[in-house]
């Protein structure tokens, strides 16, 4: 069992770092790529893939599923989230040349939903910290939950639709509104009570 679990982290951490691999190569390769290629791949891996990610997470979890599998479903939702994070990171330079946006507050809150699942959820698993049995498993199922609507809420006021007609300074203010209405909404939420002291929402 032990063993089993060890191969699935290393191969978590394997498909992570190929798959960022692969999706970037492209565009350090050509750095002429579409700003709203590169905006949407952000959003459809980071927002659209997450959701259906966690969404399988939570199957797992309620249909009983074994350590390795709701671990292998919770790999999967690390790795759309880091996707979403570094692509993010790496259209922090378009960002600046259009009246001095950033990306900053975006790519973090990615890279603190990965952390929750990676470390707060996952290695509590791994490690017996947190048990699969059914209290423990509801309990999963709610705390995951709540990230996946509200990933689902920014979906809806955040999509590609509405993003193409937009400035960078439009979306830069639109995310800073929302992760601050989600957390605002959420104290109780250990993820979202250190955002708001992090980035005084």
């Amino acid at each position: 069992m032990k063993k089993n679990i060890a191969i699935i982290i290393l191969m978590v951490g394997l498909i992570i770092s190929m798959y960022f691999n692969y999706q970037f190569k492209a565009y350090k390769d050509n750095q002429e790529v579409n700003y709203t290629v590169k905006l949407n791949h952000g959003t459809q891996m980071g927002v659209k893939e997450s959701i259906y990610n966690l969404d399988n997470v939570i199957k797992s979890l309620e249909d009983g599923s074994s350590k390795e599998t709701v671990i292998h479903a919770l790999g999967n939702v690390a790795v759309s989230l880091k996707v979403g994070e570094e692509s993010f990171v790496f259209l922090n330079s378009d960002f600046r040349e259009d009246q001095l946006s950033s990306t900053n507050l975006i790519y973090n809150v990615f890279r603190d939903m990965y952390t929750y699942i990676r470390v707060e959820i996952t290695e509590d698993i791994l490690s017996n910290k947190v048990s699969l049995e059914k209290e423990s498993r509801n309990q999963l199922i709610k705390d995951i939950g709540v990230l996946k609507q509200d990933l689902e809420y920014i979906d809806s006021q955040f999509n590609e639709d509405i993003l193409k007609e937009q400035s960078p300074k439009w979306i830069e203010n639109k995310w800073k509104e929302l992760i601050g209405e989600i957390v605002n909404r959420n104290m109780d939420y250990k993820l979202y009570e250190r955002m708001k002291t992090k980035y005084n929402l």
